[in-house]
């Protein structure tokens, strides 16, 4: 495993125009929000990383020339010696409401070997978007956006080197959270951040179908130049790293609203339910402000942590598991035992799967959609046309690793890592 500095390429303009030339990571952006961005500066980089719209596929040669030209021109601006990127956001937690400041900072990764194992992924891809990012890569030639990496500090011994660099450029973006940069170019503790971190297994947060892509890049590059010796540009891969540990980590839960629950299947459902929870029946209306509080009790360490909640139109349930092997029996016999401690899976193969008799839920996609706030699941209930929301609880780093490490994959929508990691901050370019 090797981390290194390189000559970071960023935005010249200062602390007062980032928030407008910034943008959320590819797979985020809907034709909405793409539009939003362009409208906010011209030189918003999701010009650079995306077309006019999702369907555009046609955009990968200007989105390079826009790059190049940017560089060019001095709308982006290249470090003339290798540095290290920290990056620090602040924040609001949506779920306890506490406010939070997660580190990290941009490096180059090499990308390991195909017999390694040295990056662990934690959720499946897709070949329609993979095929898409090495579009881009082809034309970019490099990496316009950073994958996001966890490593362990449990002493937080990396966390305390990056609080060197004193100098830091902070703007707010249009989410509200306070983004600070300051470019770290001490070779000691670049070296002491090094020595960490490179001894052990990385796990990929959130940039899976980039990861994959960059290996597929770095594979096609190899066979196009078979004589070229050491290192390559390909060979790196422009990446965030915060730890595993860190403070401001949050994980937030994507919950569930479910279509064609009839009053009588729901009735099935509860009477199934209670062979393996405590159901109770929650006083008070259906509101936004009641999924909310009981959504964020779900997550709370002061309560039961293994309990999901309910929604339907009229009333609000919590079911609390006293007993987790009584509902690991309702698990089909192939669920490995990483997975089986999974509030998620539970949701997924026996909530669903077994208790509302989906048989599969990848057989019923139609039937589900995924949300994250309260008013979501009250738009589903009241105007969507769907029946039922099934509240849970976030998934914890922990969880994510030990499913990584044991070489298995989550349910789609397990994690959501929270906020996102803006683009536009660092880009990598190979040299031309």
């Amino acid at each position: 495993m090797q981390i290194n500095p390189f000559q970071i390429i960023h935005y010249a303009f200062d602390a007062s125009l980032m928030s407008q030339v910034v943008c959320p990571p590819y797979d985020k952006l809907s034709d909405e929000l793409i539009k939003a961005c362009k409208g906010l500066h011209p030189h918003n980089f999701v010009s650079a990383i995306i077309g006019e719209t999702l369907a555009d596929h046609s955009y990968y040669p200007k989105a390079a020339e826009t790059l190049r030209s940017w560089l060019k021109t001095g709308i982006l601006e290249q470090e003339s010696s290798p540095k290290l990127l920290v990056y620090r956001q602040a924040f609001e937690c949506p779920i306890s409401g506490k406010k939070l400041t997660r580190t990290g900072f941009f490096a180059l990764l090499r990308l390991p070997e195909r017999d390694r194992n040295d990056v662990l992924p934690h959720e499946r891809t897709f070949a329609e978007h993979k095929a898409d990012r090495l579009q881009l890569y082809r034309a970019v030639r490099g990496t316009p956006e950073a994958i996001f990496v966890l490593y362990s500090d449990p002493d937080q011994s990396v966390l305390s080197l990056l609080e060197y660099p004193a100098d830091s450029v902070s703007f707010q973006d249009p989410q509200g959270h306070t983004n600070s940069l300051a470019l770290l170019d001490s070779p000691p503790i670049i070296n002491s951040i090094k020595e960490r971190v490179e001894s052990q297994k990385l796990l990929i947060a959130d940039g899976h179908h980039r990861f994959e892509t960059g290996m597929n890049f770095r594979d096609e590059c190899r066979q196009a130049f078979p004589d070229r010796e050491g290192p390559q540009p390909w060979d790196d891969i422009l990446v965030y790293f915060t730890a595993m540990e860190d403070p401001g980590l949050a994980i937030l839960p994507t919950h569930r609203i479910v279509k064609a629950v009839s009053d009588e299947a729901f009735s099935l459902f509860l009477e199934r339910c209670r062979s393996v929870f405590e159901v109770e029946a929650l006083p008070g209306i259906v509101n936004p402000d009641s999924i909310a509080s009981l959504a964020s009790s779900l997550s709370s360490p002061e309560t039961h942590s293994e309990s999901f909640g309910l929604v339907t139109r009229q009333k609000l349930y919590r079911l609390n598991l006293s007993d987790p092997q009584l509902l690991r029996k309702h698990l089909p016999e192939d669920i490995e035992e990483p997975l089986q401690d999974l509030p998620v899976v539970w949701l997924h193969r026996v909530l669903l799967d077994r208790f509302l008799g989906f048989e599969s839920e990848e057989n019923a996609p139609d039937r589900i959609a995924y949300v994250r706030t309260a008013p979501e699941v009250v738009q589903g209930l009241t105007a969507d046309g769907y029946d039922l929301g099934i509240l849970l609880r976030g998934t914890q780093s922990r969880e994510v690793q030990k499913v990584a490490q044991a070489g298995l994959r989550m349910p789609q929508k397990s994690t959501d890592f929270f906020p996102k990691v803006l683009s536009g901050l660092a880009v990598y370019l190979h040299p031309m």
